[in-house]
């Protein structure tokens, strides 16, 4: 009797743990189509106003640029030299990955081998389709979140993780590709950590 009573009530624990596990699946593909969702209608996540800008083009009028923004700016015309379909050079991805480390402004820099194997996640992305300027905006002010997180708290961060995968997402890559751009992207953020 003992044994019976025991099986049933590893039965009904294991049961309820594959619920919940189940529940917590479910919670985070929802998650990901509200990211999704928001990307297609180009609502800003609320994390979004607390990051840097991303780098605008100075006009004679404007303040000085950060150093930030004169990085996000050569990331950009490196994402844009890469063209679907054709080969990316070494030297592209030794310049993005130099531009994408002087991004990171704080005391600790991601390691090379980071940023190397977000550049080739980039590099790959980019040579299937690249973003249109709002998306590709958008992600470059990820980067610099994720680049420089000191005054961004951890849920946030989740949010611009999430919000990396979903640009790709949205615009037509596998979900396990975006997943693994969106983990070199958290993989940076750790490393750039205070």
């Amino acid at each position: 009797m003992k044994i019976s009573l025991a099986l049933i009530g590893f039965s009904t624990l294991l049961a309820t743990s594959a619920f919940a596990q189940a529940d917590m699946i479910i919670k985070q593909r929802a998650r990901e189509i509200n990211s999704q969702n928001n990307v297609r209608q180009g609502v800003t996540p609320p994390s979004q106003s607390t990051r840097p800008s991303p780098a605008a083009t100075p006009s004679a009028t404007s303040a000085a640029v950060t150093p930030v923004q004169q990085s996000l700016a050569r990331v950009r015309t490196d994402l844009a030299a890469i063209k679907p379909n054709s080969p990316v050079t070494a030297a592209q991805k030794q310049q993005l990955a130099k531009d994408i480390l002087a991004t990171a402004q704080g005391a600790k820099k991601p390691s090379q081998a980071t940023v190397a194997g977000l550049v080739e996640d980039l590099s790959a992305a980019f040579l299937q389709k690249p973003l249109p300027d709002t998306d590709r905006n958008r992600l470059l002010t990820d980067l610099a979140a994720a680049l420089n997180p000191a005054n961004i708290q951890p849920a946030q961060m989740q949010a611009i993780i999430a919000d990396v995968q979903a640009i790709f997402q949205v615009n037509g890559m596998a979900r396990k590709d975006a997943m693994k751009i969106a983990e070199s992207v958290k993989a940076v953020a750790a490393e750039t950590r205070p």
